[in-house]
């Protein structure tokens, strides 16, 4: 094996030596000569050096991309949301607006009627202190009447026929009044079980 290094010789220039050089005129320099291999190191450093600031570049510049899109995807998801909290809140707004129509008491009075209930004009309460009826408890009872008060909200709203299945409304005053039999008018005591 052979561990020469091939040296270079240099001569001293004539304009003056260099600082780390000693000042003899004439004299060599003595260095170690560059190899083949050393000279392509050389030269591709700083190919080598330009790629990896393009792609340090080419890697910032990719994860900005990303950054983006990601806030931009956040962005959209977030708009969707709001439109479809808004949509629902007027779906709620619309039920709750249903729900205040069909509990009024005009709309409960029109089911009651059209179930054939009817009203009791005087009726007969019981205290509870010394058990004594006030009223009567035979009083008679009316026919069957629309609401006094008018509500023209309730036109679109279904009610409930004797079946219990929800009909129009025109459909539940068509069929009272081409009912062959007349309401039936209750005769004689209310039925209460006895409590003493």
């Amino acid at each position: 094996m052979n561990s020469t290094v091939p040296i270079r010789f240099d001569a001293a220039p004539a304009g003056g030596a260099p600082a780390n050089a000693p000042a003899q005129p004439g004299e060599r320099h003595l260095r170690i000569a560059e190899t083949p291999q050393t000279l392509k190191q050389r030269a591709a450093s700083p190919l080598l050096g330009g790629l990896i600031a393009v792609g340090v570049i080419l890697v910032i510049l990719a994860t900005q991309l990303g950054l983006s899109i990601a806030i931009s995807q956040g962005a959209y998801e977030a708009r969707a949301l709001e439109i479809e909290q808004r949509d629902l809140s007027r779906v709620e707004r619309v039920l709750s607006q249903h729900v205040d129509k069909l509990s009024s008491p005009q709309n409960l009075a029109e089911n009651a009627a059209a179930l054939g209930m009817v009203q009791n004009a005087r009726p007969a309460t019981l205290r509870l202190s010394d058990g004594a009826v006030l009223g009567a408890l035979d009083s008679p009872t009316s026919e069957v009447r629309g609401n006094l008060v008018p509500n023209s909200t309730l036109e679109s709203m279904p009610v409930v026929d004797a079946e219990g299945l929800l009909v129009p409304r025109g459909a539940v005053g068509g069929a009272q009044e081409q009912s062959i039999d007349p309401p039936v008018r209750w005769k004689g005591k209310l039925p209460a079980p006895e409590t003493r």
